[in-house]
C-alpha cells in the first residue's frame, strides 16, 4: 500500500482517505499473506492529514466524527487482518502518518527518517486509532511519553521507544522490509495466520470510543485552529 501525495509529503487528502478505506475492504475480502506500507518516494512516509483539505472541509460540523470513525474503523480492521504488516518508513511519519506507521507488526526506518505523534502540539489527539495501535506496540509507559511530549523521534529514539524495530540505509527501507518478509512468506500461510491470531489476542486494550470522543472534542478547537495557521502541509 503506497501513500502518494508528493507535494505534501504524502499527507492524506480526502481522496486518499477514500482510497484507503476501499483498499482495506479489498484486503480483508481477499487477504494476502503480507502487506507493506510505504510512502511515495523518500521524502515522507505520510505527514498526517493534508492541511488543504483540513482547512477546506474537515473543520465543518460533524467532519471530525465522520473522519475519526471511518479511519479509526479501517485502521482497526487492517491491524487485525490475517496478514503480516510491515511499514517501510522514509522521511517523516507525523501525526496521522505516525498512527499509520504503528499499524505494522514490524517497522523498518531509514537513518534520516523520523516518527512523531505531534498531535498535542497541534491542539488535537490521535483520531485514526493511533493511541490504541501505539499502546499495543510500545506499552503504556512509552506511549505516555510519546503522546504527552509530542516529540519528533529520529531513528535512535524511535528504536529505543519501540516505535521502530529495524534500521535501514536511506532509500533502502522498502528493500529491508522485503528482506525481513522473505523467510516469513516461505512458511505455510496457515501457520503464519495462526501465529498472528495468538500475538494479536494479547494486545493491551485502549477504548476506541474514548479515543474518538477526545479527538472530536479537540478537532476544530481554538488550539487546533491556531496550530493550523502556523503549520505547513500535513498534521
Amino acid at each position: 500500500m503506497v501513500f502518494s501525495n508528493p507535494g505534501a509529503r504524502n499527507a492524506m487528502s480526502l481522496a486518499m482517505m477514500g482510497d484507503f478505506l476501499r483498499a482495506v475492504e479489498e484486503l480483508i475480502a481477499d487477504p494476502p499473506i503480507a502487506l507493506i506500507l510505504v510512502g511515495d518516494g523518500t521524502d515522507g512516509f505520510c505527514a498526517g492529514g493534508d492541511l488543504r483539505d483540513v482547512r477546506a472541509h474537515l473543520l465543518q460540523d460533524g467532519a471530525a466524527e465522520a473522519m475519526s470513525t471511518s479511519m479509526g474503523t479501517a485502521t482497526a480492521r487492517l491491524a487485525a487482518g490475517p496478514f503480516v504488516i510491515v511499514a517501510a518508513v522514509e522521511g517523516a511519519a507525523l501525526g496521522g502518518g505516525a498512527e499509520l506507521s504503528q499499524l505494522a507488526d514490524w517497522v523498518v526506518m531509514s537513518k534520516s527518517a523520523r516518527i512523531g505523534f505531534v498531535h498535542a502540539r497541534l491542539g488535537v489527539s490521535p483520531g485514526w486509532g493511533g493511541a490504541k495501535l501505539l499502546a499495543r506496540r510500545v506499552g503504556r509507559s512509552a506511549a505516555t511519553t510519546i503522546l504527552l511530549r509530542a516529540e519528533v523521534h529520529p531513528l535512535d529514539g524511535a528504536l529505543a521507544l519501540g516505535l521502530a524495530d529495524e534500521s535501514a540505509a536511506d532509500g533502502d527501507a522498502l528493500n529491508a522490509a522485503e528482506s525481513w518478509l522473505k523467510p516469513i512468506i516461505a512458511s505455510p500461510p496457515e501457520a503464519i495466520r495462526g501465529a498472528l491470531r495468538i500475538l494479536r489476542k494479547g494486545s493491551p486494550a485502549v477504548d476506541a470510543d474514548t479515543e474518538r470522543a477526545v479527538f472530536r472534542s479537540l478537532w476544530g478547537g481554538a488550539a487546533h485552529k491556531a496550530a493550523l495557521e502556523r503549520t505547513g502541509a500535513g498534521q
